[in-house]
């Protein structure tokens, strides 16, 4: 697996000139990493949510009876940044406000790769083949 980032940032706003800082990260998969992500059905395990997605997912959660409200912070959670195995590989842009958020979508994206790697590496170990143990 290959996962490739590149930072950059543009300016928004109408009247005040606001700096949003971007992330672009996707994953190559060789072929052997996308049959075992297949034949596992690991695609569409999240490993990034943005916080706008755990808030607006939380509110949903929380809402004491309020079908209305429910059903909001539900279609406001699934505008928010979610980022699968599968999604991953045709890639995403991350906004953030500030350079924090921005390492800490880069830090989980390489974390949830690196957990993904430990996953593909058990995938392949269920041929029969006996480990040893010593302590």
């Amino acid at each position: 697996m290959r996962l490739k980032l590149n930072r950059s940032q543009k300016t928004g706003g109408m009247i005040s000139k606001k700096v949003i800082f971007i992330l672009n990260a996707r994953a190559d998969y060789s072929n052997e990493e996308q049959a075992n992500i297949k034949k596992y059905r690991l695609g569409p395990q999240n490993i990034y949510n943005s916080e706008a997605t755990r808030k607006h997912a939380s509110n949903a959660i929380n809402q004491n009876g309020g079908t209305l409200g429910m059903l909001a912070s539900a279609a406001m959670a699934k505008m928010s940044l979610s980022i699968t195995i599968d999604s991953l590989a045709n890639g995403h842009q991350v906004e953030c406000q500030d350079i924090d958020e921005l390492l800490g979508a880069e830090e989980a994206i390489r974390s949830a790769c690196e957990n993904l790697k430990g996953y593909l590496e058990v995938a392949d170990s269920f041929d029969g083949r006996e480990e040893v143990v010593e302590y």
